[in-house]
């Protein structure tokens, strides 16, 4: 009897041949997580992707942030978000936060504008995984600074980033929220806008344009109704741009989306200018997705968007 083929070849060309085939050992060397000072960034084949803000950073000692997203990149290097806009200086990249955070009636911070309140990020974990991702994990502790000088939160944050295809990639965002004290309350801006929750802020071309899986969407001043994702353009549907993605049937009190097309964030707003209170035996978890291209199809966010609701 014969040996099969691949029992006939020399064990140097089929370690060689393993190697070829393994997407594992691909993706290890082209995806790397680079640990600084500041925070951690993520490398695919050298390029930048995302840099994660993890040490406080502020503006002359103003709006003290971290927790954060900035900067985020396109496909071709180009910076997509903003930090400290002369407009909104309060605003950081990819963030997530409300104006409004009580403990039963006290008003304890304004972690929107960065009073009252620090982050601090611990134990942090990075990832590069067989499938092709990277994964960075971390808990942050949310300090009261104001009236009350104590641990008042505990955040839980997963980011995920993973290559589509030559002209895009996708940002997976899952945040968990377990309050540490009792009474512990939340809620957007305090008028009709109701603003608070996944917010970035990136760069806006003149032209910028808003679409969702029907038709364009038109910004208004008050939160607008439109599907559960967003696709913001140069200009027309097929342009290059950032589909911001959400669960908004999963979302206590969603309001619906602010959307801005100069000098400002965007934004699935919940729980609106009425605060919810927080339970420590149920934390509060929601999941945003970003998916930075270069142009794609409606069918293709259709597809991707599928893809994230069943993850």
């Amino acid at each position: 009897m014969m040996p099969a083929p691949h029992l006939m070849m020399p064990k140097a060309i089929l370690v060689l041949l393993c190697l070829l085939a393994s997407p594992c050992q691909l993706t290890a060397q082209q995806l790397v997580f680079e640990e600084t000072e500041d925070g951690w960034l993520l490398t695919e084949d050298g390029k930048p992707r995302y840099f994660y803000q993890a040490t406080e950073k502020s503006l002359d000692g103003l709006y003290p942030r971290a927790n954060y997203v900035h900067p985020l990149y396109h496909t071709n290097g180009e910076i997509l978000t903003e930090d400290f806009p002369e407009d909104h200086p309060h605003h950081r990249g990819i963030f997530w936060t409300w104006h409004q955070l009580w403990v039963n009636d006290q008003r304890v911070a304004d972690p929107w504008v960065c009073e009252g309140i620090r982050w601090e990020v611990k134990n942090v974990k990075t990832a590069v995984n067989p499938n092709g991702s990277a994964t960075l994990e971390a808990k942050v502790i949310w300090r009261g600074t104001g009236t009350v000088k104590k641990n008042l939160l505990e955040e839980t944050v997963r980011i995920d980033y993973q290559r589509v295809s030559s002209y895009s990639y996708k940002l997976s965002f899952a945040i968990q929220l377990k309050p540490l004290v009792k009474g512990l309350r939340l809620g957007g801006s305090e008028d009709a806008k109701g603003y608070g929750g996944f917010s970035p802020r990136v760069k806006l071309t003149e032209n910028a344009a808003f679409y969702d899986e029907n038709d364009a969407v038109i910004p208004q001043e008050i939160p607008v109704t439109a599907g559960a994702w967003i696709n913001l353009t140069e200009g027309d549907p097929e342009d290059p741009g950032l589909v911001i993605m959400g669960e908004p049937d999963k979302l206590p009190s969603y309001q619906g989306w602010i959307l801005r097309d100069k000098n400002s964030m965007q934004n699935m707003a919940f729980p609106g200018q009425n605060p919810i209170t927080l339970d420590r035996n149920a934390p509060l978890v929601f999941r945003n997705q970003l998916l930075v291209h270069q142009g794609l199809k409606k069918q293709e966010i259709v597809d991707q968007y599928r893809i994230f609701r069943n993850q």
